[in-house]
């Protein structure tokens, strides 16, 4: 077992900071963007009796989007649409949710779709989010399939 399945074993038990404390070490020592997403991902939930905090969030989610985790893009877009660590900016979010949904990301195909149905950081186009829907619905995504019945 590597270190980041052993930090990942940690937060599973419940043991945040010991989990961070190696995940931390894994990003640092390997750049691995799958430790930085862990990290980031476990201070947006506040899990693992970790304390919520949106700034190291948004901090850990960029590091591992630039260097090219889908994930994180989509935590971005998340972070970017609801204010999470940084200020409001649809425009941002959309092209976060871009990046990811373009890497194969089920969520962030669905996010684009409603983006794109709704006009927010985007402009509005019907067809465009229907393809992005469809995308998403094939990927398994249940939200997409259930906005395609409607």
């Amino acid at each position: 077992m590597d270190d980041f399945e052993t930090a990942d074993r940690l937060l599973d038990a419940g043991e945040g900071e010991k989990a961070l404390a190696i995940f931390k070490q894994v990003a640092e020592r390997d750049g691995r963007v799958d430790a930085m997403h862990s990290i980031a991902h476990t201070y947006l939930y506040g899990i693992a009796g970790v304390g919520q905090d949106y700034d190291l969030a948004f901090a850990w989610f960029t590091r591992a989007a630039k260097g090219g985790c889908p994930q994180a893009m989509y935590h971005l877009g998340m972070c970017n649409a609801n204010g999470f660590g940084t200020p409001v900016n649809p425009e941002l979010a959309y092209s976060w949710y871009r990046k990811s949904a373009d890497r194969g990301d089920e969520d962030a195909a669905f996010q684009v779709g409603d983006c794109l149905e709704r006009g927010v950081g985007t402009g509005k186009d019907l067809e465009e989010a229907r393809k992005w829907y469809h995308s998403a619905a094939d990927r398994g995504q249940a939200a997409a399939a259930a906005r395609l019945q409607e």
